[in-house]
Parts: C-alpha cells; structure tokens; sequence
C-alpha cells in the first residue's frame, strides 16, 4: 500500500507535468531541461495556490531562472554530463521529492500534513523539523509564517543542496568549474545584491556563507519575505525565460 508521502508527491508530479520515470539527473542537464522548465513552473503554480503562506515556493521559483541561467552558461566550457551537471540536476530533483508533497498535503489536509510530518521526522535527519516548520506555517501570523518557510529553506540548503556541493568539490574535474560559482552567482530576485558584491572573500558553495548572504538584513530571504505581496506575486509570474533573463521590470 503506498504511503501517504509517497501519494502527495505522486500527486505533485502529476500537477507539474512531470514523469519521474524520465528525470535522470545522471544524464545532465541538456537531458533534463524541459523537466526543469516543469520544475520551475510547478513552484510558480503551487505558490499562487496559497501565496500568503508559501514564501519558500516563490522563492524557489525564481532560484530557478538562475539554475537554468548557470547550466546553460556551465555547458558552453564543461562537458555535460559531468559531476558538476549530474549533481545539480539531482540537486533539483530531491529538493522537489522532499518538499513538493508537503505543499501539496497543505492544500489538502492540514491535519494529515502534520501526522504524516511527524512520520517523516522520525525517519529522515534534518535540522527543523517538518511538523515544526508547518505548525508555524499554518499560524495567523505573518512573522510565524516567515519563519516556518525560512525553516524549510535552511533545511534545504543544509540538509539537501550542501550534500551534492561537497561530492561537486570532490570531483577534480568539476571542482574547476564551481570554483566560479562565487563570481558568477547572479541575484535571485532584484532586492538583494550578488554574493561577490556582499561577500568577496567567502564562498557561496560553503554553507555558513551562503546563509549569511541569504539572511543578513539585505539577503534574499530577508528582503524576498520583506517586500510587499503584490511584488513577491508579480515576480513569481514572470516566465522562466525573463526570470533567467532578469527582465523584472513591468513591460511597457
């Protein structure tokens, strides 16, 4: 019998149009584009679901524009696939697996998010617990909602992306090419500024400076939760392309 995790993410692939089945992120990134478009495009739809309460979606949102940004810059002086491109693509894929279905259990059962939470804690290490992260998601206030998303996204920087940084560094080949990843890591959305320009001297694929400039008063999560709601909505509408294009203005 299939477990109620495992139905809710099914659930989440459905709505995104995705086959799992077809998302190989051993093949690299030129093969599982067009599933990355999908990926990014879920967020953007789940976020307008309940965008008063799913912060980390729309950020996560446009964090894709500069995923697609950087492959599609990576694969012009690296060969794809590498551990670089494999690592990235499973990167997006088990940020999705682990945290898409709890947005969907939201929208359907609040109650039965929270047990099926306490299920997951006991089974899987992260820092916050999800039953945490939700129980201070589904507060009224807005302050509690900020931090209950934020809890979800130090989850995934630590928990999930820090682990395929570390085997990225591990491979000689790849370790060359994400070296340049403190230069060319864009802004996320326009009210914050690039890593290089805040922090010269640390290293965005080292946790404990990439949370810093995503927290400090001027970080992206800072400012992203900060800025009024009709901003955060009209930025998660733009089109993956404008996103990775940064064409944040409102057209003419």
């Amino acid at each position: 019998m299939i477990s109620v995790q495992e139905q809710y993410k099914k659930y989440a692939y459905e709505r995104a149009g995705i086959t799992e089945a077809e998302w190989m992120p051993e093949l690299g990134f030129k093969a599982n584009e067009k599933t990355l478009h999908l990926l990014y495009k879920y967020y953007q739809a789940i976020y307008f679901l309940q965008p008063q309460k799913f912060y980390w979606a729309g950020l996560a949102r446009l964090t894709g524009g500069q995923v697609l940004y950087g492959m599609n810059n990576v694969i012009k002086i690296a060969k794809d696939p590498c551990v670089l491109t494999q690592q990235v693509m499973s990167t997006a894929k088990d940020i999705f697996d682990s945290i898409a279905w709890q947005h969907e259990l939201f929208l359907a059962d609040k109650n039965l998010l929270l047990q099926t939470c306490m299920q997951a804690d006991e089974m899987t290490e992260h820092t916050h617990s999800y039953t945490s992260c939700w129980q201070s998601i589904m507060k009224d206030d807005a302050a509690a909602v900020a931090q209950g998303n934020q809890m979800l996204l130090h989850n995934e920087q630590l928990n999930t992306i820090q682990q395929h940084y570390e085997l990225i560094k591990k491979d000689p080949y790849s370790r060359k090419y994400f070296w340049l990843t403190k230069f060319v890591m864009r802004r996320i959305h326009p009210y914050h500024r690039r890593f290089i320009t805040q922090y010269p001297f640390a290293d965005v694929t080292v946790f404990n400076d990439r949370w810093q400039w995503i927290t400090n008063n001027k970080g992206m999560w800072t400012t992203w939760v900060n800025i009024l709601p009709e901003q955060r909505n009209r930025l998660v509408a733009l089109s993956n392309e404008d996103v990775m294009l940064h064409k944040w203005k409102p057209q003419a």
